[in-house]
């Protein structure tokens, strides 16, 4: 019997060491990049904002929630005080709506303050009199002040590649809340790629503010998004789009075989949302299809023990792999229905060899799941040995 400890709720994800150092084997033109300033000042923020001519994504609506009363108070107070604050970023591909990148808190906190009134300032530390108050009872002095504000603007121009962008907003993106790889990778690819990957993770209904008359929108549960969760019990995050980081990987891999992968990952997973874009219904409905197998042959095998490292039956559950989830959800993906049942059938024999991998003596198994999990050599050794595995298992005693 395999004993299931639970891990600590902290270590649900196995952090992936040394991945940080992982160069971009084809880097891009710095003739590609294409940034103007705009010296400007909060009023014209605040007017393309009353315009709609800045787009809050409704996908990335959650976001300003990570910024409490009290945060979104003080950032009032520093622009009250005449204090200066960080740069704003957006794609400026559409004059008529630039696309927020960095800057969506101090953006969100204008619009609930200025525009929706309804943000009550609090726990001021230097204008406590102010404490209380909505904007629209302020006095006229400061209503002016936050107006009249000066910020600096960078635009990213149109004809910026995506994976330009992707790059150069990781390396901008330096203060206040730092957005993770994959919130970044949601703001450059909405709609086609945004939505199918949220929906492959999206276990219950979710309300998102819309910027039209509609108000709000529901997004439903899907059954993707039901069985993510049951496989992996639960333990990935959502608040920080970690469970759409899982999913990326897997539509990466899926749609750009592995043996075309390329250094380094956050780029490789940029590629694989803008191939989404390409795709037809069909192709994604068959996306869908496989994901959907895959997640049922790795519980059809492993159980609560999906996608966790194992080196014998008798210790401890682990927290989740993001290199096994890689690696075993696509070969699964990729397998006829038939052979996975048949695998399934033989899950003591397969487990077993998976164990085996994990007590090589050479460790390069182990390595491509733990260490530098985002250089080629290691994706490819865990992506092979386990696709060797599995025929393995498909073929004994088939002589």
């Amino acid at each position: 019997m395999i004993k299931e400890d639970k891990p600590d709720e902290n270590e649900a994800i196995e952090r992936e060491e040394n991945d940080d150092n992982i160069v971009i084997e084809v880097p891009f033109n710095p003739a590609d990049i294409k940034v103007t300033t705009q010296p400007l000042t909060l009023g014209d923020l605040i007017e393309r904002l009353e315009y709609k001519e800045i787009k809050l994504h409704s996908d990335f609506q959650r976001l300003p929630n990570l910024w409490n009363n009290t945060k979104k108070s003080r950032l009032i107070e520093t622009i009250l005080l005449r204090l200066p604050i960080p740069t704003f970023y957006f794609d400026g591909k559409d004059d008529n709506k630039w696309e927020v990148i960095d800057g969506l808190q101090r953006i969100s906190t204008l619009k609930s303050f200025v525009i929706q009134n309804i943000l009550v300032l609090e726990n001021l530390e230097f204008l406590k009199e102010y404490n209380g108050l909505t904007y629209d009872k302020l006095p006229r002095e400061l209503q002016r002040r936050i107006k009249t504000f000066p910020v600096t603007v960078y635009i990213l121009e149109k004809g910026t590649p995506d994976e330009v962008k992707y790059n150069i907003f990781s390396r901008l993106n330096q203060g206040g809340l730092v957005l993770t790889p994959q919130e970044l990778r949601n703001a450059l690819h909405q709609g086609k790629p945004a939505n199918l990957i949220a929906d492959l993770v999206r276990d219950k209904n979710e309300e998102y503010n819309q910027e039209n008359e509609h108000g709000t929108d529901i997004k439903v549960a899907t059954p993707e998004g039901k069985l993510f969760v049951k496989v992996t019990m639960g333990c990935i995050p959502t608040r920080r789009m970690e469970d759409r980081d899982f999913a990326t990987r897997f539509v990466s891999f899926y749609l750009i075989d592995y043996n075309d992968y390329t250094p380094d990952m956050d780029s490789f997973m940029s590629k694989g949302m803008k191939k989404i874009e390409c795709l037809t219904d069909n192709q994604i409905n068959q996306l869908k299809t496989d994901y959907t197998k895959a997640l049922n042959t790795a519980w059809g095998i492993f159980g609560k023990d999906a996608f966790r490292k194992r080196y014998n039956l008798d210790e401890p559950r682990k927290p989740i792999n993001k290199a096994l989830f890689d690696s075993l959800s696509v070969n699964f993906a990729n397998l006829p229905q038939e052979q996975c049942n048949k695998l399934i059938g033989k899950k003591d024999v397969f487990k077993n060899k998976l164990i085996a991998l994990h007590n090589k003596e050479d460790k390069k198994f182990l390595r491509s799941l733990t260490q530098g999990t985002a250089l080629k050599a290691n994706v490819l050794q865990r992506f092979t040995e386990i696709k060797k595995i599995i025929e393995e298992t498909l073929n004994e005693n088939d002589k």
